[in-house]
């Protein structure tokens, strides 16, 4: 037994000294330096005073050797606005702004979280500020990562109640940036003057239960007269897709039954949840709302919901929503020259480009639906929903003229339907590669103009055609227009 004792004592030994050289390979420091994933990190461009989503940086030990590292601190402290979480560490005012004595073995990495808070520049324009995050070896070398953005005064707005007639505008070219709910309260009439871009945080959006009205204005080249709104975020989401391209990143607008007498002009709406929601209004008599010259784009939810509503829509564009373009129950609803899109390319599950119901169960909706020069287009076999006709019920009340559907339209239902084409699926002239102007999947952009020479083209009805396009491009009496709501004839 007790040689048995000294056996195993003797191979704990080696086994421990065998563990002991190995970690005292492993724990040797040399005079290496550190390996950063980016020399400049970048947060892009920023509101002043509101705090930044955090950006991640990697540092690595690639050199052979064990690094100690003394210190890592902000070179300007906390004069920036930057914060700096280096591995669980946050260089604040309690650690005096830096972390001391970090052991990096060899590869091995750190993992640090950037922020920023940058304070008013004092200009209208946006204004570049700049730190940089030191890191003090033990072995005399000093490295650094340079930090950076782009701060832009704002005016914020923050749960803001618009009680009396007001008019929202980028006052000295400050972006109006909205937090939490903009309501505008019963009998304020609240206006949006042109050029204004408002930019919507992850939870804001408009809720109206007064008047609401945006007044772009016609630029052809710049379109900075036009009314945009959007979300707050300006980077990247991941290399090929920004934030702004990417749907439901702020709430929509929404419009209560009392509201009324609602109108958008060159106005552009996108990346919203639900876009435009207007519920059953009180007065269905009156116009809930117009649109004109207005794009409702990629929104994670419906780009226009009505119930029981009046409507007007002219040269409008509603294009990829994951639930319904246009959804319709009910109401009195009137659409020219508008062009409903639906490629939504986040979710094969995406709804109809168009549906529009009389009924909901066994409750029944008074109906009228007019629509006129429109291209209604998407992925599907079958872009548009509607009501069933049973035997016995009135007929659905909707007409559609001189217009280019992706549809199936039975027997039962031709008398919706004069001077339509309707595509034929198995075509591949009719998919979107080949019918638009620019379709990139990749980098989601679209301009869903058509082609020279594409099916829209000068078949527009004379009767029903509106003086200008979707940008404000003239429609000249004495041509012959497109369908849907951008003009690709020009007088010469």
């Amino acid at each position: 037994m007790k040689c048995i004792r000294i056996i195993i004592s003797i191979v704990a030994f080696f086994c421990v000294s065998s563990f002991l050289v190995s970690c005292n390979d492993k724990d040797t420091f040399g005079s290496g330096t550190l390996t950063f994933e980016e020399a400049v990190l970048s947060l892009d461009t920023c509101f002043s005073t509101v705090p930044t989503p955090h950006k991640t940086l990697m540092v690595y030990n690639n050199s052979g050797d064990g690094i100690r590292i003394s210190r890592v601190y902000l070179e300007r402290m906390n004069q920036t606005g930057f914060r700096v979480n280096v591995n669980g560490s946050y260089l604040g005012s309690d650690a005096g702004f830096q972390v001391s004595d970090m052991e990096l073995r060899e590869g091995d990495s750190l993992r640090v979280f950037v922020e920023l808070t940058s304070r008013n520049n004092g200009d209208t324009i946006p204004k570049l500020v700049e730190d940089r995050l030191m890191f003090q070896l033990e072995n005399g070398t000093v490295q650094y990562v340079t930090l950076n953005a782009y701060s832009w005064d704002a005016i914020l707005m923050k749960n803001a109640t618009l009680k009396k007639d007001s008019v929202i505008s980028n006052v000295k070219g400050k972006p109006v940036v909205v937090y939490g709910k903009l309501t505008v309260d019963t009998n304020a009439v609240v206006t949006i003057a042109k050029g204004t871009t408002m930019y919507f945080h992850s939870d804001a959006g408009i809720d109206v239960k007064g008047s609401l009205k945006i007044e772009g204005q016609k630029n052809e080249e710049t379109k900075k007269n036009e009314v945009t709104l959007r979300c707050d975020r300006l980077d990247r989401m991941v290399s090929n897709l920004t934030y702004d391209n990417n749907p439901g990143q702020w709430g929509g607008i929404h419009f209560y039954d009392i509201s009324h007498d609602n109108s958008f002009d060159y106005v552009d709406i996108h990346g919203a949840t639900d876009a435009i929601v207007c519920d059953s209004a009180k007065n269905q008599d009156q116009t809930m709302l117009t649109l004109k010259h207005t794009t409702i784009h990629n929104t994670k939810g419906v780009g226009l919901e009505a119930k029981s509503c009046k409507i007007v829509m002219e040269n409008t564009q509603i294009s990829n929503t994951f639930d319904d373009c246009v959804k319709l129950l009910g109401g009195d609803v009137t659409m020219t020259h508008c062009t409903i899109a639906q490629y939504y390319p986040f979710d094969s599950a995406r709804g109809a480009a168009m549906s529009f119901l009389n009924k909901s169960g066994d409750l029944k909706y008074p109906f009228t639906l007019r629509v006129y020069n429109s291209l209604i287009k998407g992925y599907a076999d079958d872009v548009m929903l509607w009501s069933e006709n049973k035997e016995g019920e009135e007929k659905l009340n909707a007409a559609f003229n001189t217009c280019i559907l992706r549809t199936a339209a039975t027997p039962d239902y031709q008398y919706m339907f004069e001077n339509c084409i309707f595509e034929d699926v198995n075509n591949t002239d009719f998919s979107p590669e080949n019918s638009f102007v620019l379709f990139d999947t990749y980098n989601f952009f679209y301009n869903f103009t058509p082609k020279e020479n594409t099916l829209p083209i000068s078949k527009a009805n004379a009767s029903f055609t509106l003086t200008t396009d979707r940008n404000g491009n003239e429609r000249y009496a004495d041509l012959t227009h497109d369908i849907g709501c951008f003009e690709t004839v020009k007088k010469p």
